[in-house]
């Protein structure tokens, strides 16, 4: 069983072996849904399948239904609380692309030059 579940995860990263078969297999059978039920019955069924997905990945039912009414309507005036590793990441990221616009302007200028 172990073997079929690793194969299958294999099977969907971009580049594996599988991955031709399994993104042909699924996107076949999207096709075949819209084809046969409709494009907006095939959302419905999606998004149903989704929240199945969603809730029966949680520890509880209960927790599962708060997660998903939290991510759907997030819970207003909640104070947030950022942790220096937070902080340290916006700022890293913000250096880079500072960088990388400094890098595309002086390109740009060698250019035009």
């Amino acid at each position: 069983m172990m073997k079929f579940e690793e194969t299958l995860k294999s099977g969907f990263k971009p580049g594996a072996p599988y991955a031709k078969v399994c993104y042909g297999v699924l996107f076949f059978v999207i096709a075949l849904l819209i084809v046969l039920i409709g494009f907006w019955n095939t959302l419905f069924v999606a998004a149903i399948t989704l929240a199945g997905v969603f809730i029966g990945s949680a520890e509880s039912l209960g927790k599962a239904t708060s997660n998903l009414i939290d991510k759907v309507y997030p819970p207003h005036k909640q104070k947030v609380v950022y942790t220096q590793e937070d902080l340290e990441k916006v700022r890293q990221l913000a250096e880079q692309r500072k960088k990388a616009q400094e890098a595309h302007a002086s390109e740009e200028k060698k250019e035009e030059a």
